[in-house]
């Protein structure tokens, strides 16, 4: 077992690993989002360092972030479809006209890794409880959380995608 958690360990340390050097690739092509991806790629070295440690908490995390990621970029925004789209024209084609979206699809990758792997390195633990389930919920709102407060800090221009879920603007009368 302790071979499993070791292995599962490295494979989400690599995923945080490709979605954070995705992070600062992207903030080479848009100076404007330099401090708002550093503080955004916290998450997603805490989460293996914890995983490392078979921690439930670390698991949760790593799940939580590389989820809102997904949802975010995947259903909130057209970024992924987008990524996937310039793979095409990049293998039709042999160019690309936008490789800062092209960075979409390492993205996922990685955040598709956190997912899985947490999941199955939750699964392993020994002292799983009904009560974890409360202790995800609150992880989930609370990763919201931090990433709507540091785009509301840092990135004011992308808030628009939670007016959903938000009272971020003023009310329509």
């Amino acid at each position: 077992m302790k071979k499993l958690f070791n292995r599962l360990s490295f494979y989400i340390s690599l995923s945080a690993s490709l979605f954070v050097v995705v992070l600062f690739v992207s903030a080479y092509f848009d100076h404007s989002i330099r401090v708002l991806h550093v503080f955004e790629a916290i998450p997603f070295i805490v989460a293996p360092w914890l995983c490392q440690r078979n921690s439930k908490t670390g698991y949760m995390l790593a799940f939580a972030c590389g989820t809102f990621w997904i949802w975010t970029a995947g259903f909130l925004t057209s970024f992924i479809r987008n990524g996937f789209e310039r793979v095409i024209m990049l293998l039709k084609t042999g160019t690309v006209d936008r490789p800062d979206i092209l960075l979409a699809i390492p993205g996922f990758i990685g955040t598709f890794g956190l997912v899985v792997f947490s999941l199955i390195g939750y699964r392993q633990l020994e002292n799983k409880r009904w009560s974890d389930f409360l202790q995800l919920l609150v992880m989930i709102v609370s990763v919201f959380l931090f990433f709507v407060l540091i785009f509301w800090v840092f990135a004011p221009q992308y808030l628009g995608m939670f007016d959903r879920f938000l009272i971020l603007q003023k009310s329509k009368i």
